[in-house]
């Protein structure tokens, strides 16, 4: 366990007093950054430039690479989140930080195991496999739709419980002010739609549960310790990418019912 690093908790390093009209202006810097990052892999995914060739020898495209880099960014900034949360806390709790730590390292190994088995699965399947699938097609199919997709769900609720848990055992003693609660419902509305332009479209169909999952428990734990921002943030996020998820996906069945029906 020596080699896992705990988030780190240093006396008197956190910003106690809330200036102007926000309470938690380094927070927000944060969340505005993740949105930023959520909102470029949309528009990574979306852009037509970038599925151009890396190389001349066409190992990857672009849309890909920049995948991996926007998830590695994705990490840090969680890391940055939660390392914020306590040292800003008056809250200390001998050995909290290092079990924070293992839960926050296996969730990025996780989330990282996803990124390198779905970007290159997607880019064979996308590339070389037809509808009428050969065996290997099946395997890199399987491997593309479903099992990256769990495993990126199993890494993404791993990321997010250690920011909730993080801010339950470290809560802030500064509660939110107007401006604040606006700011988190712009980061998290942006947060949500982002997600949901990423995983609506995917077939695995597991997205919806764990996002509802992630809001009922980011609800629970604010009915143990109200107002805290980093469980505020989750759970309008999540409402917000829950609630399009499905009306998404509602309305993709009713056209293909209305498909069927139509022959």
């Amino acid at each position: 366990m020596a080699g896992l690093p705990p988030l780190t908790q240093v006396p008197g390093t956190g910003t106690r007093v809330g200036h102007g009209r926000l309470a938690h202006g380094r927070l927000h810097l944060l969340l505005t950054l993740d949105s930023l990052v959520v909102v470029l892999i949309s528009v990574n995914r979306k852009a037509g430039g970038t599925l151009a060739f890396v190389a001349d020898d066409q190992f990857l495209r672009w849309v890909e690479v920049n995948n991996m880099v926007l998830g590695l960014c994705t990490v840090l900034l969680y890391h940055l989140v939660a390392v914020h949360l306590v040292n800003d806390s008056p809250h200390r709790r001998r050995g909290a930080p290092l079990a924070l730590g293992v839960l926050f390292t296996a969730g990025a190994y996780v989330y990282a195991l996803s990124l390198g088995d779905h970007e290159i699965t997607n880019y064979l399947h996308g590339r070389f496999c037809s509808e009428s699938l050969p065996t290997i097609c099946r395997v890199v199919a399987f491997n593309d739709d479903v099992f990256s997709d769990v495993v990126f769900l199993a890494g993404f609720t791993l990321l997010n419980t250690t920011l909730m848990v993080t801010q339950l055992l470290f809560p802030t003693d500064r509660a939110p002010r107007p401006w604040d609660n606006v700011l988190i419902t712009v980061n998290a509305l942006f947060i949500g739609a982002g997600i949901t332009a990423n995983l609506a479209f995917e077939k695995a169909g597991f997205d919806p549960f764990v996002v509802g999952a992630t809001a009922v428990f980011a609800l629970v734990l604010l009915r143990v310790s109200p107002r805290q921002p980093v469980l505020l943030a989750p759970l309008f996020a999540h409402l917000a990418e829950w609630a399009t998820t499905n009306l998404n996906k509602v309305e993709r069945a009713r056209d293909d019912y209305e498909t069927d029906s139509a022959r």
